[in-house]
């Protein structure tokens, strides 16, 4: 693969060219390494208006040649507007000689000032302008040559590691890639580098899917992403400084992921980013490509575990003959855990994206969180989409007893949680997993007791939560209880009084109730939480007092317990 210089030349290139190698620096040797794109001439009072940025500009100043003011001012408005250099042709026939002021001003503007001897201006405007033009054609032959190479590393069946591999070989440089939630997946590194930053260290040590918000500011991440464009971003301290390059991974507004190039000295030559772009644009056609294959293996995997997790599949040989092809292991013992973003903040969070036009799922960064969790335990077992939650079939280590074994589901789970959290934006959560599943064909009956249980978590605590079917069973138990005919009409009889009196006065003594017993009847916990001064509580509990016709701190609280439960159970 031939290399890239860049479509353009700089002013020490161009003395080096056609008439430009008798030219004589006058002046700004400083912007020697100006970039010319194009040659024009001035010979007009009003030229500033046509000057470009990175022009060659050409001049007799004849129209200028008594007038020093105007001159100066030219090289102002040459700085100004960005342009490269400026060459004065003939001055001995034209204005008899150069001033001292112009070279003065052109030093401090960093400019470069040209003379050229008697000679015509085609001179200079042919070869530097076809030296140009050759080095805009070989640039287009290069970023086709890269597009072709990178296309048919896809159309080969490689994947994203030999794509980063490629990348990495063009640009001499790390190359690594996240997903669209902003979790590593690979990285490719050059044969000889030195390049270092901590996500790149971490990489090396442990080879597995970390999150970037790990390594850099959350706020940077989704003002990229929202951008969707190339970026560089420095950050550090005063001992070391980094400088790091995100390329977007996209297809029209959809972004599949960065590509990341860390610890730069500078920004990358144009020849790099011609790379960068190609092999970005490789990389979002695998993605699709391999999407398009994984659509179908996921109908056939979730088909699967969708029948596993309803037990309709009846006996161990049936499920021992298809779980191996989906990453099954039917030797072990398992444990199921569910998780499940709140379902009112994901309708918060739809309307809210389709605002903002945004593409970010809750849903799918918990998937990909779940994973991360489970890698970074170490733990054996898959996680699947499927039937409304995100299912977790962890598999229990061998060197576990039983009794050891048992507590395995629970103990991992909480561990997942406090891996995700930080990672969650304030996304609530809730988790619960089933009891002990020894043998594989009793995995359908712990998905079922994860579900009662995250239904019953749901009820009882609304919000986030991770809890286990074993701490559960008592309310499991009054669950199947309170299903018997008259559980709607439970709290109405126990709290009859109460209702009765809330519904007439516009009351809330069966609430207070309610939260006084759930206070192991502490009056101070009790007005904090119902946020009432001590007073109106203590007449609250008398007037409770009244009605039920019996002393408030003797009450026998199991009854009304029962009803709450019930209520809530049944909400």
């Amino acid at each position: 693969m031939r290399g890239l210089h860049q479509m353009a030349i700089t002013v020490r290139d161009a003395l080096k060219i056609g008439g430009l190698v008798d030219a004589k620096v006058l002046a700004g040797t400083a912007g020697l390494d100006n970039v010319i794109r194009a040659v024009d001439i001035i010979d007009v009072p009003d030229a500033a208006i046509w000057f470009r940025r990175d022009s060659l500009l050409s001049t007799t100043f004849y129209a200028l040649k008594d007038n020093i003011n105007a001159q100066l001012k030219m090289l102002e408005d040459i700085k100004s507007c960005g342009g490269a250099a400026l060459i004065i042709f003939s001055p001995e026939r034209y204005i008899s000689h150069i001033d001292e002021r112009l070279i003065k001003k052109a030093d401090e503007l960093n400019l470069p000032l040209l003379q050229m001897p008697d000679c015509s201006y085609i001179d200079v405007i042919v070869p530097v302008m076809s030296r140009i033009l050759d080095k805009q054609v070989k640039a287009l032959e290069y970023a086709h040559e890269v597009h072709s190479m990178m296309t048919n590393i896809v159309l080969k069946g490689k994947g994203l590691h030999e794509l980063l591999s490629s990348l990495s070989s063009l640009i001499k440089k790390p190359v690594m890639m996240a997903d669209s939630e902003m979790i590593l997946l690979d990285a490719a590194l050059p044969p000889v580098d030195s390049s270092s930053n901590p996500l790149l260290e971490q990489w090396r040590k442990s080879g597995s899917p970390l999150p970037l918000e790990n390594y850099y500011p959350r706020v940077m991440l989704k003002e990229m992403i929202n951008r969707n464009k190339p970026t560089y971003y420095r950050y550090g301290s005063a001992e070391i400084d980094y400088l790091d390059f995100f390329f977007p991974v996209s297809a029209g507004e959809t972004l599949y992921g960065l590509l990341v190039v860390p610890n730069l000295d500078g920004e990358l030559e144009k020849d790099k980013t011609v790379a960068m772009e190609a092999g970005a644009m490789a990389i979002a056609l695998d993605i699709l490509k391999e999407r398009a294959i994984r659509e179908a293996e996921r109908k056939s995997k979730l088909d699967f575990y969708n029948e596993l997790l309803l037990g309709n599949i009846k006996n161990r040989e049936a499920i021992i003959s298809q779980a191996g092809q989906y990453g099954l292991d039917t030797s072990g013992s398992y444990f199921v855990i569910l998780a499940e973003v709140n379902r009112e903040f994901l309708h918060n969070i739809k309307i809210r994206n389709s605002e903002q036009q945004g593409n970010k799922e809750p849903g799918k960064k918990l998937f990909r969180l779940l994973e991360y969790a489970m890698e970074s335990k170490n733990a054996d077992g898959v996680v699947i989409d499927t039937l409304g939650s995100l299912v977790i079939l962890a598999r229990v280590p061998d060197k576990l007893k039983h009794g050891e074994a048992t507590g395995y589901g629970q103990n991992l789970m909480l561990s997942i949680r406090d891996i995700i959290q930080p990672h969650l934006d304030s996304i609530p959560v809730c988790m619960a997993t089933g009891g002990y599943c020894e043998k594989i064909e009793r995995i359908s009956a712990g998905y079922m007791e994860a579900w009662e249980t995250i239904d019953i978590g749901k009820k009882l605590f609304r919000t986030d939560f991770a809890i286990s079917y074993e701490e559960m069973i008592p309310y499991h138990l009054a669950k199947r209880f309170l299903t018997t005919t008259g559980r709607p009409e439970l709290f109405e009889k126990v709290y009859k009084p109460l209702l009765r009196y809330d519904r007439e006065k516009g009351g809330e003594l069966a609430h207070t109730l309610e939260v006084y017993i759930e206070c192991n009847f502490s009056r101070t916990k009790t007005a904090k939480i119902l946020h009432i001064h001590r007073n109106s509580l203590n007449y609250r509990l008398q007037k409770i007092e009244e009605l039920l016709n019996q002393d408030i701190d003797s009450l026998d609280p199991f009854p009304f317990l029962l009803a709450s439960i019930s209520r809530r159970l049944s909400s």
